[in-house]
């Protein structure tokens, strides 16, 4: 691998960051999980065809390193940091956006794994259909089925939300 393939890495660990970010749900399990990618890419750098997306290439090693952690923790089970307890319970002067950022990961994690990536790649990374096609190694028609997929249940899972919200409110104001 080339000094400026190497430079072209370093263009990509922001977005990687992000891409991250976005499966993990927590800054420092995504560093990890950049780390690991980086790690893989530079020590498999034989393996990277010239000629092809360095970006689609490094995603696609973070999105399957992030795949190889679920399969791991579902065998050794989830770890919680200690720092997040107090998120659980609602410490804090932002309770009511914390409780919807939850919900809003909650939703996102009932996707199907095909939906989400799509979803995620398209609406949080900004990526043309065609680049997220490419990432993940797709046609782009089936990018925007699962997108448009997504979206309806995205959709139906908030309106299921504000529904009991919505309830819980009125019952609250009832007594």
């Amino acid at each position: 691998m080339s000094d400026q393939v190497m430079n072209e890495i370093e263009d990509h660990v922001p977005a990687l960051r992000r891409h991250a970010y976005r499966l993990a749900g927590s800054m420092d399990r995504a560093q990890d999980l950049v780390q690991d990618t980086l790690l893989k890419a530079i020590s498999k750098q034989d393996q990277f065809e010239e000629g092809t997306s360095l970006k689609a290439w490094l995603h696609r090693i973070l999105f399957n390193t992030f795949i190889s952690g679920k399969r791991r923790e579902k065998t050794r089970g989830h770890h919680v940091d200690w720092d997040d307890l107090g998120d659980v319970y609602g410490h804090g002067s932002n309770q009511m956006a914390r409780l919807q950022l939850r919900d809003a990961d909650r939703i996102l994690d009932e996707l199907p794994e095909q939906e989400r990536q799509a979803i995620l790649l398209t609406a949080v990374e900004e990526i043309s259909y065609q680049d997220a096609a490419e990432r993940m190694n797709v046609e782009i028609g089936t990018i925007k089925s699962r997108v448009g997929r997504a979206r309806r249940k995205l959709r139906s899972s908030v309106g299921r939300i504000e529904s009991r919200e919505h309830a819980s409110r009125f019952v609250a104001e009832a007594a």
